[in-house]
C-alpha cells in the first residue's frame, strides 16, 4: 500500500475510539497509538525539537531512530506543524489586539493614537512592502537541447584520428594510475544527538 493510502487511511480513524478502528491490522494500530502520543506530546509543549520527540517515540514505544523520525514526518503531513499553528495564533492576537486598540483610540477621539496603531498594524502585516513578484511558471518553457557528439557545435576542431590519439593519451598516463585497495570497516549509525 502507497504512502498516500496508508495516510489517507489513519487520517480517517485518528481520533476516533478504538473500537471504531476493527479494520486496522495490530501493526497499523500500534502505529497510530504513536502518532497520537506524537501529536499530544507536540500539543502540550509546541516548541519540543524534534529530536526530543524521537527520543519520546523510542523510549516509550521501543522503535528505532528511523521508525521515529518517519513516524514524525507522518504527523506533520496528517496533523501539520504545531509550531506553525502556534505561530500563526499569535499572529492573529496580535493582528486582533492592534484592531481593538484602533477601535479604542477612535472611540476616544485620539487620533494620533489612531495613526501609531494603524502604523504598526501595517508594517506588521507587512503592508508598507510590496508584494512579491507573481511569475508566470507555466509560460517559462526549457530550452530544447539536443544531445550529440558533433564537436564542431562547440567550435572545436574534429581530430582526424581519434582512436589514435586515445590510444597515445592512455599510453601516456596509464603509468600514474594508481590503485590501491584498502580495506573498511562498516559503522553503525547511532547518533545521540
Amino acid at each position: 500500500m502507497s504512502r498516500k493510502a496508508n495516510l489517507d487511511k489513519f487520517h480517517d480513524v485518528l481520533f476516533k475510539d478504538f473500537d471504531e478502528q476493527q479494520h486496522l491490522t495490530l501493526v497499523e494500530r500500534e502505529q497510530l497509538k504513536r502518532y497520537r502520543a506524537a501529536y499530544a506530546q507536540s500539543l502540550e509543549n509546541p516548541s519540543i525539537t524534534d529530536t526530543k520527540l524521537r527520543d519520546y517515540l523510542m523510549n516509550e514505544y521501543g522503535i528505532s531512530q528511523t521508525q521515529a523520525y518517519y513516524d514524525i514526518a507522518n504527523i506533520r503531513i496528517l496533523l501539520g506543524n504545531v509550531r506553525n499553528a502556534g505561530k500563526e495564533w499569535v499572529r492573529y492576537l496580535v493582528n486582533e489586539t492592534l484592531k481593538e486598540a484602533i477601535e479604542a483610540c477612535r472611540t476616544k477621539k485620539k487620533w494620533k493614537e489612531v495613526i501609531l496603531a494603524t502604523n504598526v498594524l501595517g508594517k506588521y502585516n507587512k503592508l508598507d512592502k510590496d508584494d512579491a513578484i507573481e511569475y508566470p511558471w507555466e509560460d517559462i518553457l526549457p530550452i530544447p537541447i539536443e544531445p550529440t557528439n558533433d564537436v564542431t557545435v562547440l567550435k572545436v576542431k574534429p581530430l582526424a584520428n581519434k582512436e589514435e590519439e586515445i590510444r597515445k593519451m592512455y599510453e601516456k598516463y596509464k603509468g600514474e594510475i594508481d590503485i590501491e585497495d584498502i580495506g573498511y570497516e562498516e559503522l553503525e549509525n547511532e547518533r545521540n544527538d
